[in-house]
Formats: structure tokens, C-alpha cells, sequence
């Protein structure tokens, strides 16, 4: 036992020094050194040569958010995050996020960093009002005239449901998924549900049983089966498959859904079912496009928030996978398709050979941005702005199908799904 310990204990003493090489070989440039401030976002980061600092900011607090080894191989590796230097910015790349987030030198971190805010009902109450009038993107969409809502600022002490119930007030009107107060298990969002919310399993279940050789859900969220003879029919969950170590989300949703492209390769059409797809990541939806097109196509622009107006346009591209399914294809969509399934239906409208049916989506685009506020919740908000190619902003009103159909709660009640029914018609009815 002795030996197998020091056996153990040198393992430990090498691996333990080559990762000290590395460290120095994978250090930060010293040109990315020294402190920055996010263009939107709300951070300030500190990198080191040993630790990089990340800290959320707005104009009343700084609330210490997380601390990074400064071993870039190993950040890239493990959380998908990589620094560089981009002319006179820092350019940060996190996996998932499309765009680079961008970051401008600063003489020092923010005096604020220096000192803890007090948590008490007024200073909580500050920083959502701060972080949301700066950073949140939809206030003119919603009908929000968020200056007045500083008025329910309090006036003395309140006990945690009081605040939260004050929250309640100030966010209301968002019509907005993406936006959200959680305090611990208790999380609330001024979201309000799609009609058929109640009978949203009834509806699915239908859909379930119109596709009798149905696989069993993988671990990425996909179904597949044949809606007819000939047709297709892929169920989409989310968008957010479990990634393993070292893995990428994206890179494990292109390898799980080669295998569907290849059992659908001589299909006459394809039905891609989103109506209950929750979202995920965006990448993910990207990639997923990827298999209905040989060349990259522009798919979609965003804008970030800033404490100044709005990043320039990023334009999102769809990259080609390396086979491709040709036959035409529909995609379902529903008041339940949110976020990256959004995303990833705005992408399809792009290709020819797409038409989309059903209803519209639920309007909830942006990426989420988050902070922690003094009494530790979390504050969730929509910073970003999500436009078409054709500049058509979806935020709140959703993406429109080509093909409108109401769900039929009744039909679904007698274990009927009529929007894939007309999909299957759509598709057989093709040339």
C-alpha cells in the first residue's frame, strides 16, 4: 500500500509540474493583460499572468462574479472560453454565444469593486433598476416606460417576499421569457403562457402517438421516425444536448444528427418539429441547419445593448455540414418554440426549400444576460436584438410561419396533431 501511495504521490508531483510549464506556455499575451470593460455585457475583467477576474458592474455596485485560471489552453478546453487581442480591444470568444464579445482597456477596475454594497431592500432594488435601464433591450416593444417604474423603489425595510412581490411589480408588462427574477427555488417571470398552456402535454402526447415507429429520446433530444411513406419526421426537444468533458455542445449535436441526415438521406420530405422545444444554444440550432445546405448562408443579425446604444450588427452565418438532406422540408413551430428553437427556425427560413407551418413562435430571442444582486438573486433580462435577413424583428411577436395553423386542442383531445397532418399534405403535395 506504501509503495502504490508514493507511486500515486509522484504521478501527482510530475503532473503537477508539467502543468507549471504549461501554465507559463499558456499564459495569457502580456498584451492582454491589465483591466478591461466590457462593450455591454456588464463586465469588468482583470487578467492576470496567473488568474484572470471577471466582475459584474453597472453605475451602483460590482459584484464579484468569477475567477479563471490564466492557462488558456486549459479555459478554452474545459469552458470554451478564449482571450485575444483585437487591435486596441480584448476580443473574448465564449462557445455557444455566436457573437465575440469585446472588451475596452481601463486604467483600473472600478472604485466600486473595492467595497461590498449593503443588502438591504433599497441597494437590491437599485441594481436591478440600474442593470435593467442599461442593458435591456426591449422596453419600447413591451410598452414599458421603465422611469416610472423607479418610483417603486423602497422607502424602508422589507422582508424577502415583500421585495420580491416589488419585483414583480416593476418587471411587469415584459411579455418576455428571457426575464426573470429567481431567489434561490423561487423564480418568477413576467412571461405570460401560451393559450393552450394547460393542454400543452394532451397536444404533444398526440403528436407522440401520430408517429408510431418513434425512437426513443437521446441524450441530445432528438426523435426520429416516418410521419408517412416517405416522410420524415424528426422531434426536436432542445437545444441543448449534454456535452462530456472537453466536449462542445455544437460539436455533439453535428455528430448525433449526421446519423439522422444518413437514415433520412432518400426521404421525399422532412418534417422538423420545434413546437415544444424550449431552446438551448444557438450554435446548436446553427449546426443543426448545417444539414439542409451545401454552402454557408447568412441567417440572421444581433445587437447587444451597451451603456452607450448598440454593438455593430453581427451577421450569423449557417455553416454546411459535410452531407446534406436535400428533400423539401417543414418545420412546426408553436407558441412553445422559445430561444435557440427560435433561432434555429429563423436560420431554416432562409434556405429555398423550407416552409414553415403552425404558429408563430414565442418571442423571447435574445441570448439571457444575467447578474447576482446584492441579496444574492439572480436578475435574468434580454440585452440583445435578433433581426432577419429581409432587418424583421421577432422580439416578443415571434416568427411567423409561412403557414398559419392554430393548435387544435380538441382535435388533439381525440388524438389528432392537425399540423403535422397538414405538413404530411404539404409535403406530398410537393412537385
Amino acid at each position: 500500500m506504501k509503495r502504490i501511495l508514493k507511486w500515486i504521490l509522484g504521478i501527482g508531483v510530475v503532473a503537477f509540474g508539467a502543468l507549471a510549464v504549461t501554465w507559463v506556455m499558456h499564459a495569457p499575451p502580456k498584451d492582454a493583460r491589465g483591466t478591461w470593460q466590457t462593450e455591454g455585457y456588464g463586465l469588468a475583467v482583470d487578467v492576470g499572468a496567473a488568474m484572470i477576474d471577471v466582475y459584474q458592474v453597472s453605475n451602483v455596485h460590482c459584484h464579484p462574479d468569477q475567477q479563471i485560471p490564466g492557462h488558456m489552453w486549459l479555459v478554452d478546453y474545459l469552458e470554451g472560453v478564449q482571450f485575444a487581442r483585437d487591435g486596441e480591444r480584448l476580443k473574448i470568444a465564449v462557445a455557444g454565444t455566436l457573437n465575440p464579445i469585446y472588451a475596452t482597456r481601463t486604467e483600473a477596475l472600478p472604485a466600486l469593486c473595492d467595497t461590498t454594497p449593503p443588502n438591504n431592500a433599497q441597494t437590491t432594488f437599485d441594481v436591478m433598476w440600474d442593470v435593467m435601464d442599461t442593458h435591456y433591450a426591449h422596453f419600447d416593444t413591451h410598452g414599458v416606460d421603465w422611469a416610472a417604474r423607479k418610483a417603486l423603489r423602497p422607502d424602508g425595510p422589507l422582508d424577502a417576499a415583500a421585495l420580491f412581490a416589488v419585483f414583480r411589480q416593476a418587471l411587469d408588462g415584459l411579455d418576455d421569457g428571457h426575464t426573470f427574477v429567481a431567489a434561490g427555488d423561487d423564480a418568477w417571470s413576467p412571461a405570460l403562457p401560451a393559450p393552450w398552456h394547460d393542454d400543452r402535454y394532451v397536444v404533444r402526447d398526440a403528436t407522440l402517438a401520430a408517429v408510431p415507429d418513434l425512437s426513443e429520446s437521446t441524450e441530445v433530444g432528438l426523435q426520429i421516425g416516418w410521419a408517412a411513406p416517405g416522410i420524415g419526421y424528426v422531434l426536436m426537444a432542445h437545444m441543448g444536448p449534454d456535452a462530456g468533458f472537453g466536449q462542445r455542445q455544437a460539436d455533439v449535436a453535428t455528430e448525433a444528427f449526421a446519423q439522422v441526415a444518413d437514415y433520412f438521406k432518400d426521404a421525399d420530405g422532412v418534417i422538423l418539429d420545434v413546437r415544444y422545444n424550449p431552446g438551448g444554444s444557438d450554435d446548436v440550432s446553427l449546426a443543426y441547419a448545417g444539414y439542409f445546405t451545401d454552402r454557408p448562408v447568412s441567417a440572421f443579425t444581433k445587437t447587444t445593448r451597451t451603456e452607450t446604444g448598440y454593438t455593430a450588427p453581427y451577421t450569423a452565418t449557417i455553416p454546411p455540414q459535410a452531407t446534406q438532406i436535400t428533400a423539401p422540408v417543414v418545420v412546426l413551430t408553436s407558441k412553445f418554440t422559445g430561444s435557440a428553437a427560435e433561432i434555429f427556425t429563423m436560420a431554416m427560413r432562409e434556405l429555398p426549400q423550407v416552409t414553415t407551418i403552425g404558429e408563430p413562435t414565442s418571442g423571447g430571442l435574445s441570448d439571457v444576460l444575467t447578474f447576482t444582486l446584492p441579496n444574492d438573486w439572480t436578475l435574468g433580462l434580454s440585452h440583445q436584438i435578433y433581426k432577419s435577413m429581409a432587418d424583421e424583428d421577432f422580439e416578443r411577436v415571434g416568427v411567423p410561419p409561412d403557414i398559419g395553423l392554430a393548435v387544435d386542442v380538441a382535435a388533439a383531445q381525440n388524438g389528432v396533431d392537425t399540423i403535422l397532418q397538414a405538413a404530411i399534405a404539404h409535403l406530398q403535395n410537393e412537385p
